[in-house]
């Protein structure tokens, strides 16, 4: 009987032994789970001037904004602007057709226009990659041919959108 309680007692070491290891393969095993992790990252059509202002001299005499209303020509001039767009991105411009320059209350009216800004769509945001939008200007002749001397000024926006 010693025999048999001396087995016991080891038997129940083991069967506590085996209970506990048991309990812990199934505890780690109830707390192990996964999970699927969507990650996104949406990168958007971009388009900014690289300048905050810009400058569009009207003139018939060669430079500047100086119009001699003897001259029969019209008064013309351009302004470059640097932009860039998003790769992929196709640039929408606004510029308004015509602008009244102002001197006090006398005025002349000047047709606007633009060119440029390149065909297609934007091919990335570095120097590199850089367009031009041109904006143009004119004043017929037989508008200015009579106007009292002074500045004459006002301003525009043009915009770009993506």
């Amino acid at each position: 009987m010693a025999k048999l309680l001396k087995f016991s007692g080891r038997s129940r070491w083991g069967v506590a032994a085996a209970g506990v290891l048991g309990l812990l393969a199934a505890t780690q095993a109830a707390a192990s789970d996964t999970v699927s992790v969507t990650v996104n990252a949406t990168v958007t059509g971009v388009c900014l001037f690289n300048v905050s202002t810009a400058t569009l001299n009207l003139t018939n005499i060669g430079s500047g904004s100086q119009i001699d209303p003897s001259n029969a020509t019209s008064a013309t001039g351009s302004v470059p602007i640097v932009y860039r767009c998003s790769n992929g991105t196709a640039p929408v411009f606004t510029v308004p057709a015509s602008l009244t320059l102002n001197n006090g209350s006398d005025s002349m009216a000047a047709t606007i226009g633009y060119t440029g800004g390149g065909p297609g769509t934007g091919m990335g945001n570095t120097t590199a990659n850089q367009k031009t939008l041109t904006i143009t200007g004119s004043i017929a002749q037989t508008i200015f041919e009579n106007k009292p001397a002074g500045v004459y000024t006002n301003t525009m926006t043009v915009g770009i959108n993506p």
